[in-house]
């Protein structure tokens, strides 16, 4: 009796930690564009992209995609929300027909730069905060990521 008591816990805490992590994504993976509010490095304003344009998806069927987009010049990003919608990760899409791009392209080299795992700071619905230590781009230094939806 207490073995099985044991086991309906353990599968209730499973999937009540599955589906924070799912509908945090719901809420961030709406379709549409996510407006850049700051990004910076250790307090430091960096020449911010305008929209981050999220893909629509399914966390467990589909790696999640957006678009990093600077206007003029687009990067493709996976992200994905984890432990418990605490943790927030970026990786830049690398394209081997768009190599040449991440010479010449700031939108190309924010995307690996900015590549991590975040904390979430503030997860509403139409607001986003996260902080990192851990990108690739600036490694033990404070980056911090505000948007807000835009459409």
């Amino acid at each position: 009796m207490k073995a099985s008591i044991a086991i309906l816990l353990l599968t209730a805490i499973l999937f009540t930690s599955c589906d924070k992590n799912k509908r945090a994504s719901k809420r961030f993976m709406r379709p549409g564009k996510w407006k850049f509010v700051e990004l910076s490095v250790d307090g430091s304003p960096i020449s911010q992209p305008q929209y981050i344009k999220v893909e629509d998806c399914d966390i467990y069927d589909t790696l999640c995609m957006a678009t990093w987009d600077r206007g003029e010049e687009f990067s493709r990003i996976y992200w994905q929300f984890n432990d418990k919608a605490e943790r927030f990760s970026i990786s830049r899409i690398v394209d081997t027909a768009d190599c040449a791009d991440f010479y010449t392209e700031l939108a190309e080299q924010q995307t690996y730069r900015f590549s991590g795992d975040y904390k979430v700071l503030e997860t509403k619905r139409k607001s986003k905060v996260f902080e990192s230590y851990e990108t690739l781009g600036y490694p033990g230094d404070k980056v911090l990521i505000r948007l807000e939806w835009y459409e």
